[in-house]
């Protein structure tokens, strides 16, 4: 079965490339991109909202800032009523991730000038922190965490503006993300 979708997969690829649009734009020079994008954790049973701004700096080159959310869990030591003995439970609260990134878009060094395909395939590094406030009565922990990650992403312009994207990050805790792209 793996085997069948991974075809599938390939074949549909393959047709997006060369399903090409006809409009032009000289790289990414000057463009901005605004993706939202959601992303699952299963360990946690946890969404990631990440929302980010790139802005394209050479040809091929583009970077930007990011801004996530996502639920977390801070322990707390409680009595038991009944046999007075201590134990340890989970509450939930709200995390934010935030930093910068990168990202490296090897197909537009092969786009002819004036010309862009509607997919855009590109490779990505990000570095920043992790804000995980807990309460003062809560077992200590560490609140604040430093980061990097990379991945690669695969993006496919359903208009001149607009595309949806699927990203795998090898780092992060959520491998993959997805979402909507506009572009101007």
């Amino acid at each position: 079965m793996n085997q069948k979708l991974y075809s599938t997969l390939l074949i549909v690829a393959f047709l997006l490339i060369c399903l090409e649009s006809s409009y032009a734009q000289n790289g990414l020079k000057g463009r901005n991109n605004i993706k939202a994008s959601h992303s699952y954790y299963d360990f946690r049973d946890s969404h990631f909202f990440q929302l980010e701004y790139n802005r394209g700096f050479t040809k091929f080159i583009e970077a930007g800032a990011y801004l996530a959310t996502n639920l977390d869990l801070y322990l707390v030591q409680v009595i038991n009523p009944t046999t007075n003995e201590p134990f340890i439970i989970g509450r939930n609260s709200r995390a934010y991730n935030y930093g910068i990134q990168t990202n490296i878009h090897p197909l537009q060094l092969l786009i002819k000038e004036g010309h862009r395909f509607r997919l855009d395939l590109y490779l990505n590094a990000k570095i920043g922190g992790r804000y995980s406030p807990i309460p003062a009565y809560a077992l200590r922990q560490k609140e604040h965490y430093f980061f990097y990650d990379i991945g690669g992403g695969l993006a496919y312009h359903l208009y001149k503006h607009w595309g949806i994207f699927m990203e795998y990050n090898y780092r992060s805790p959520a491998k993959f993300r997805y979402g909507l792209s506009i572009k101007f």
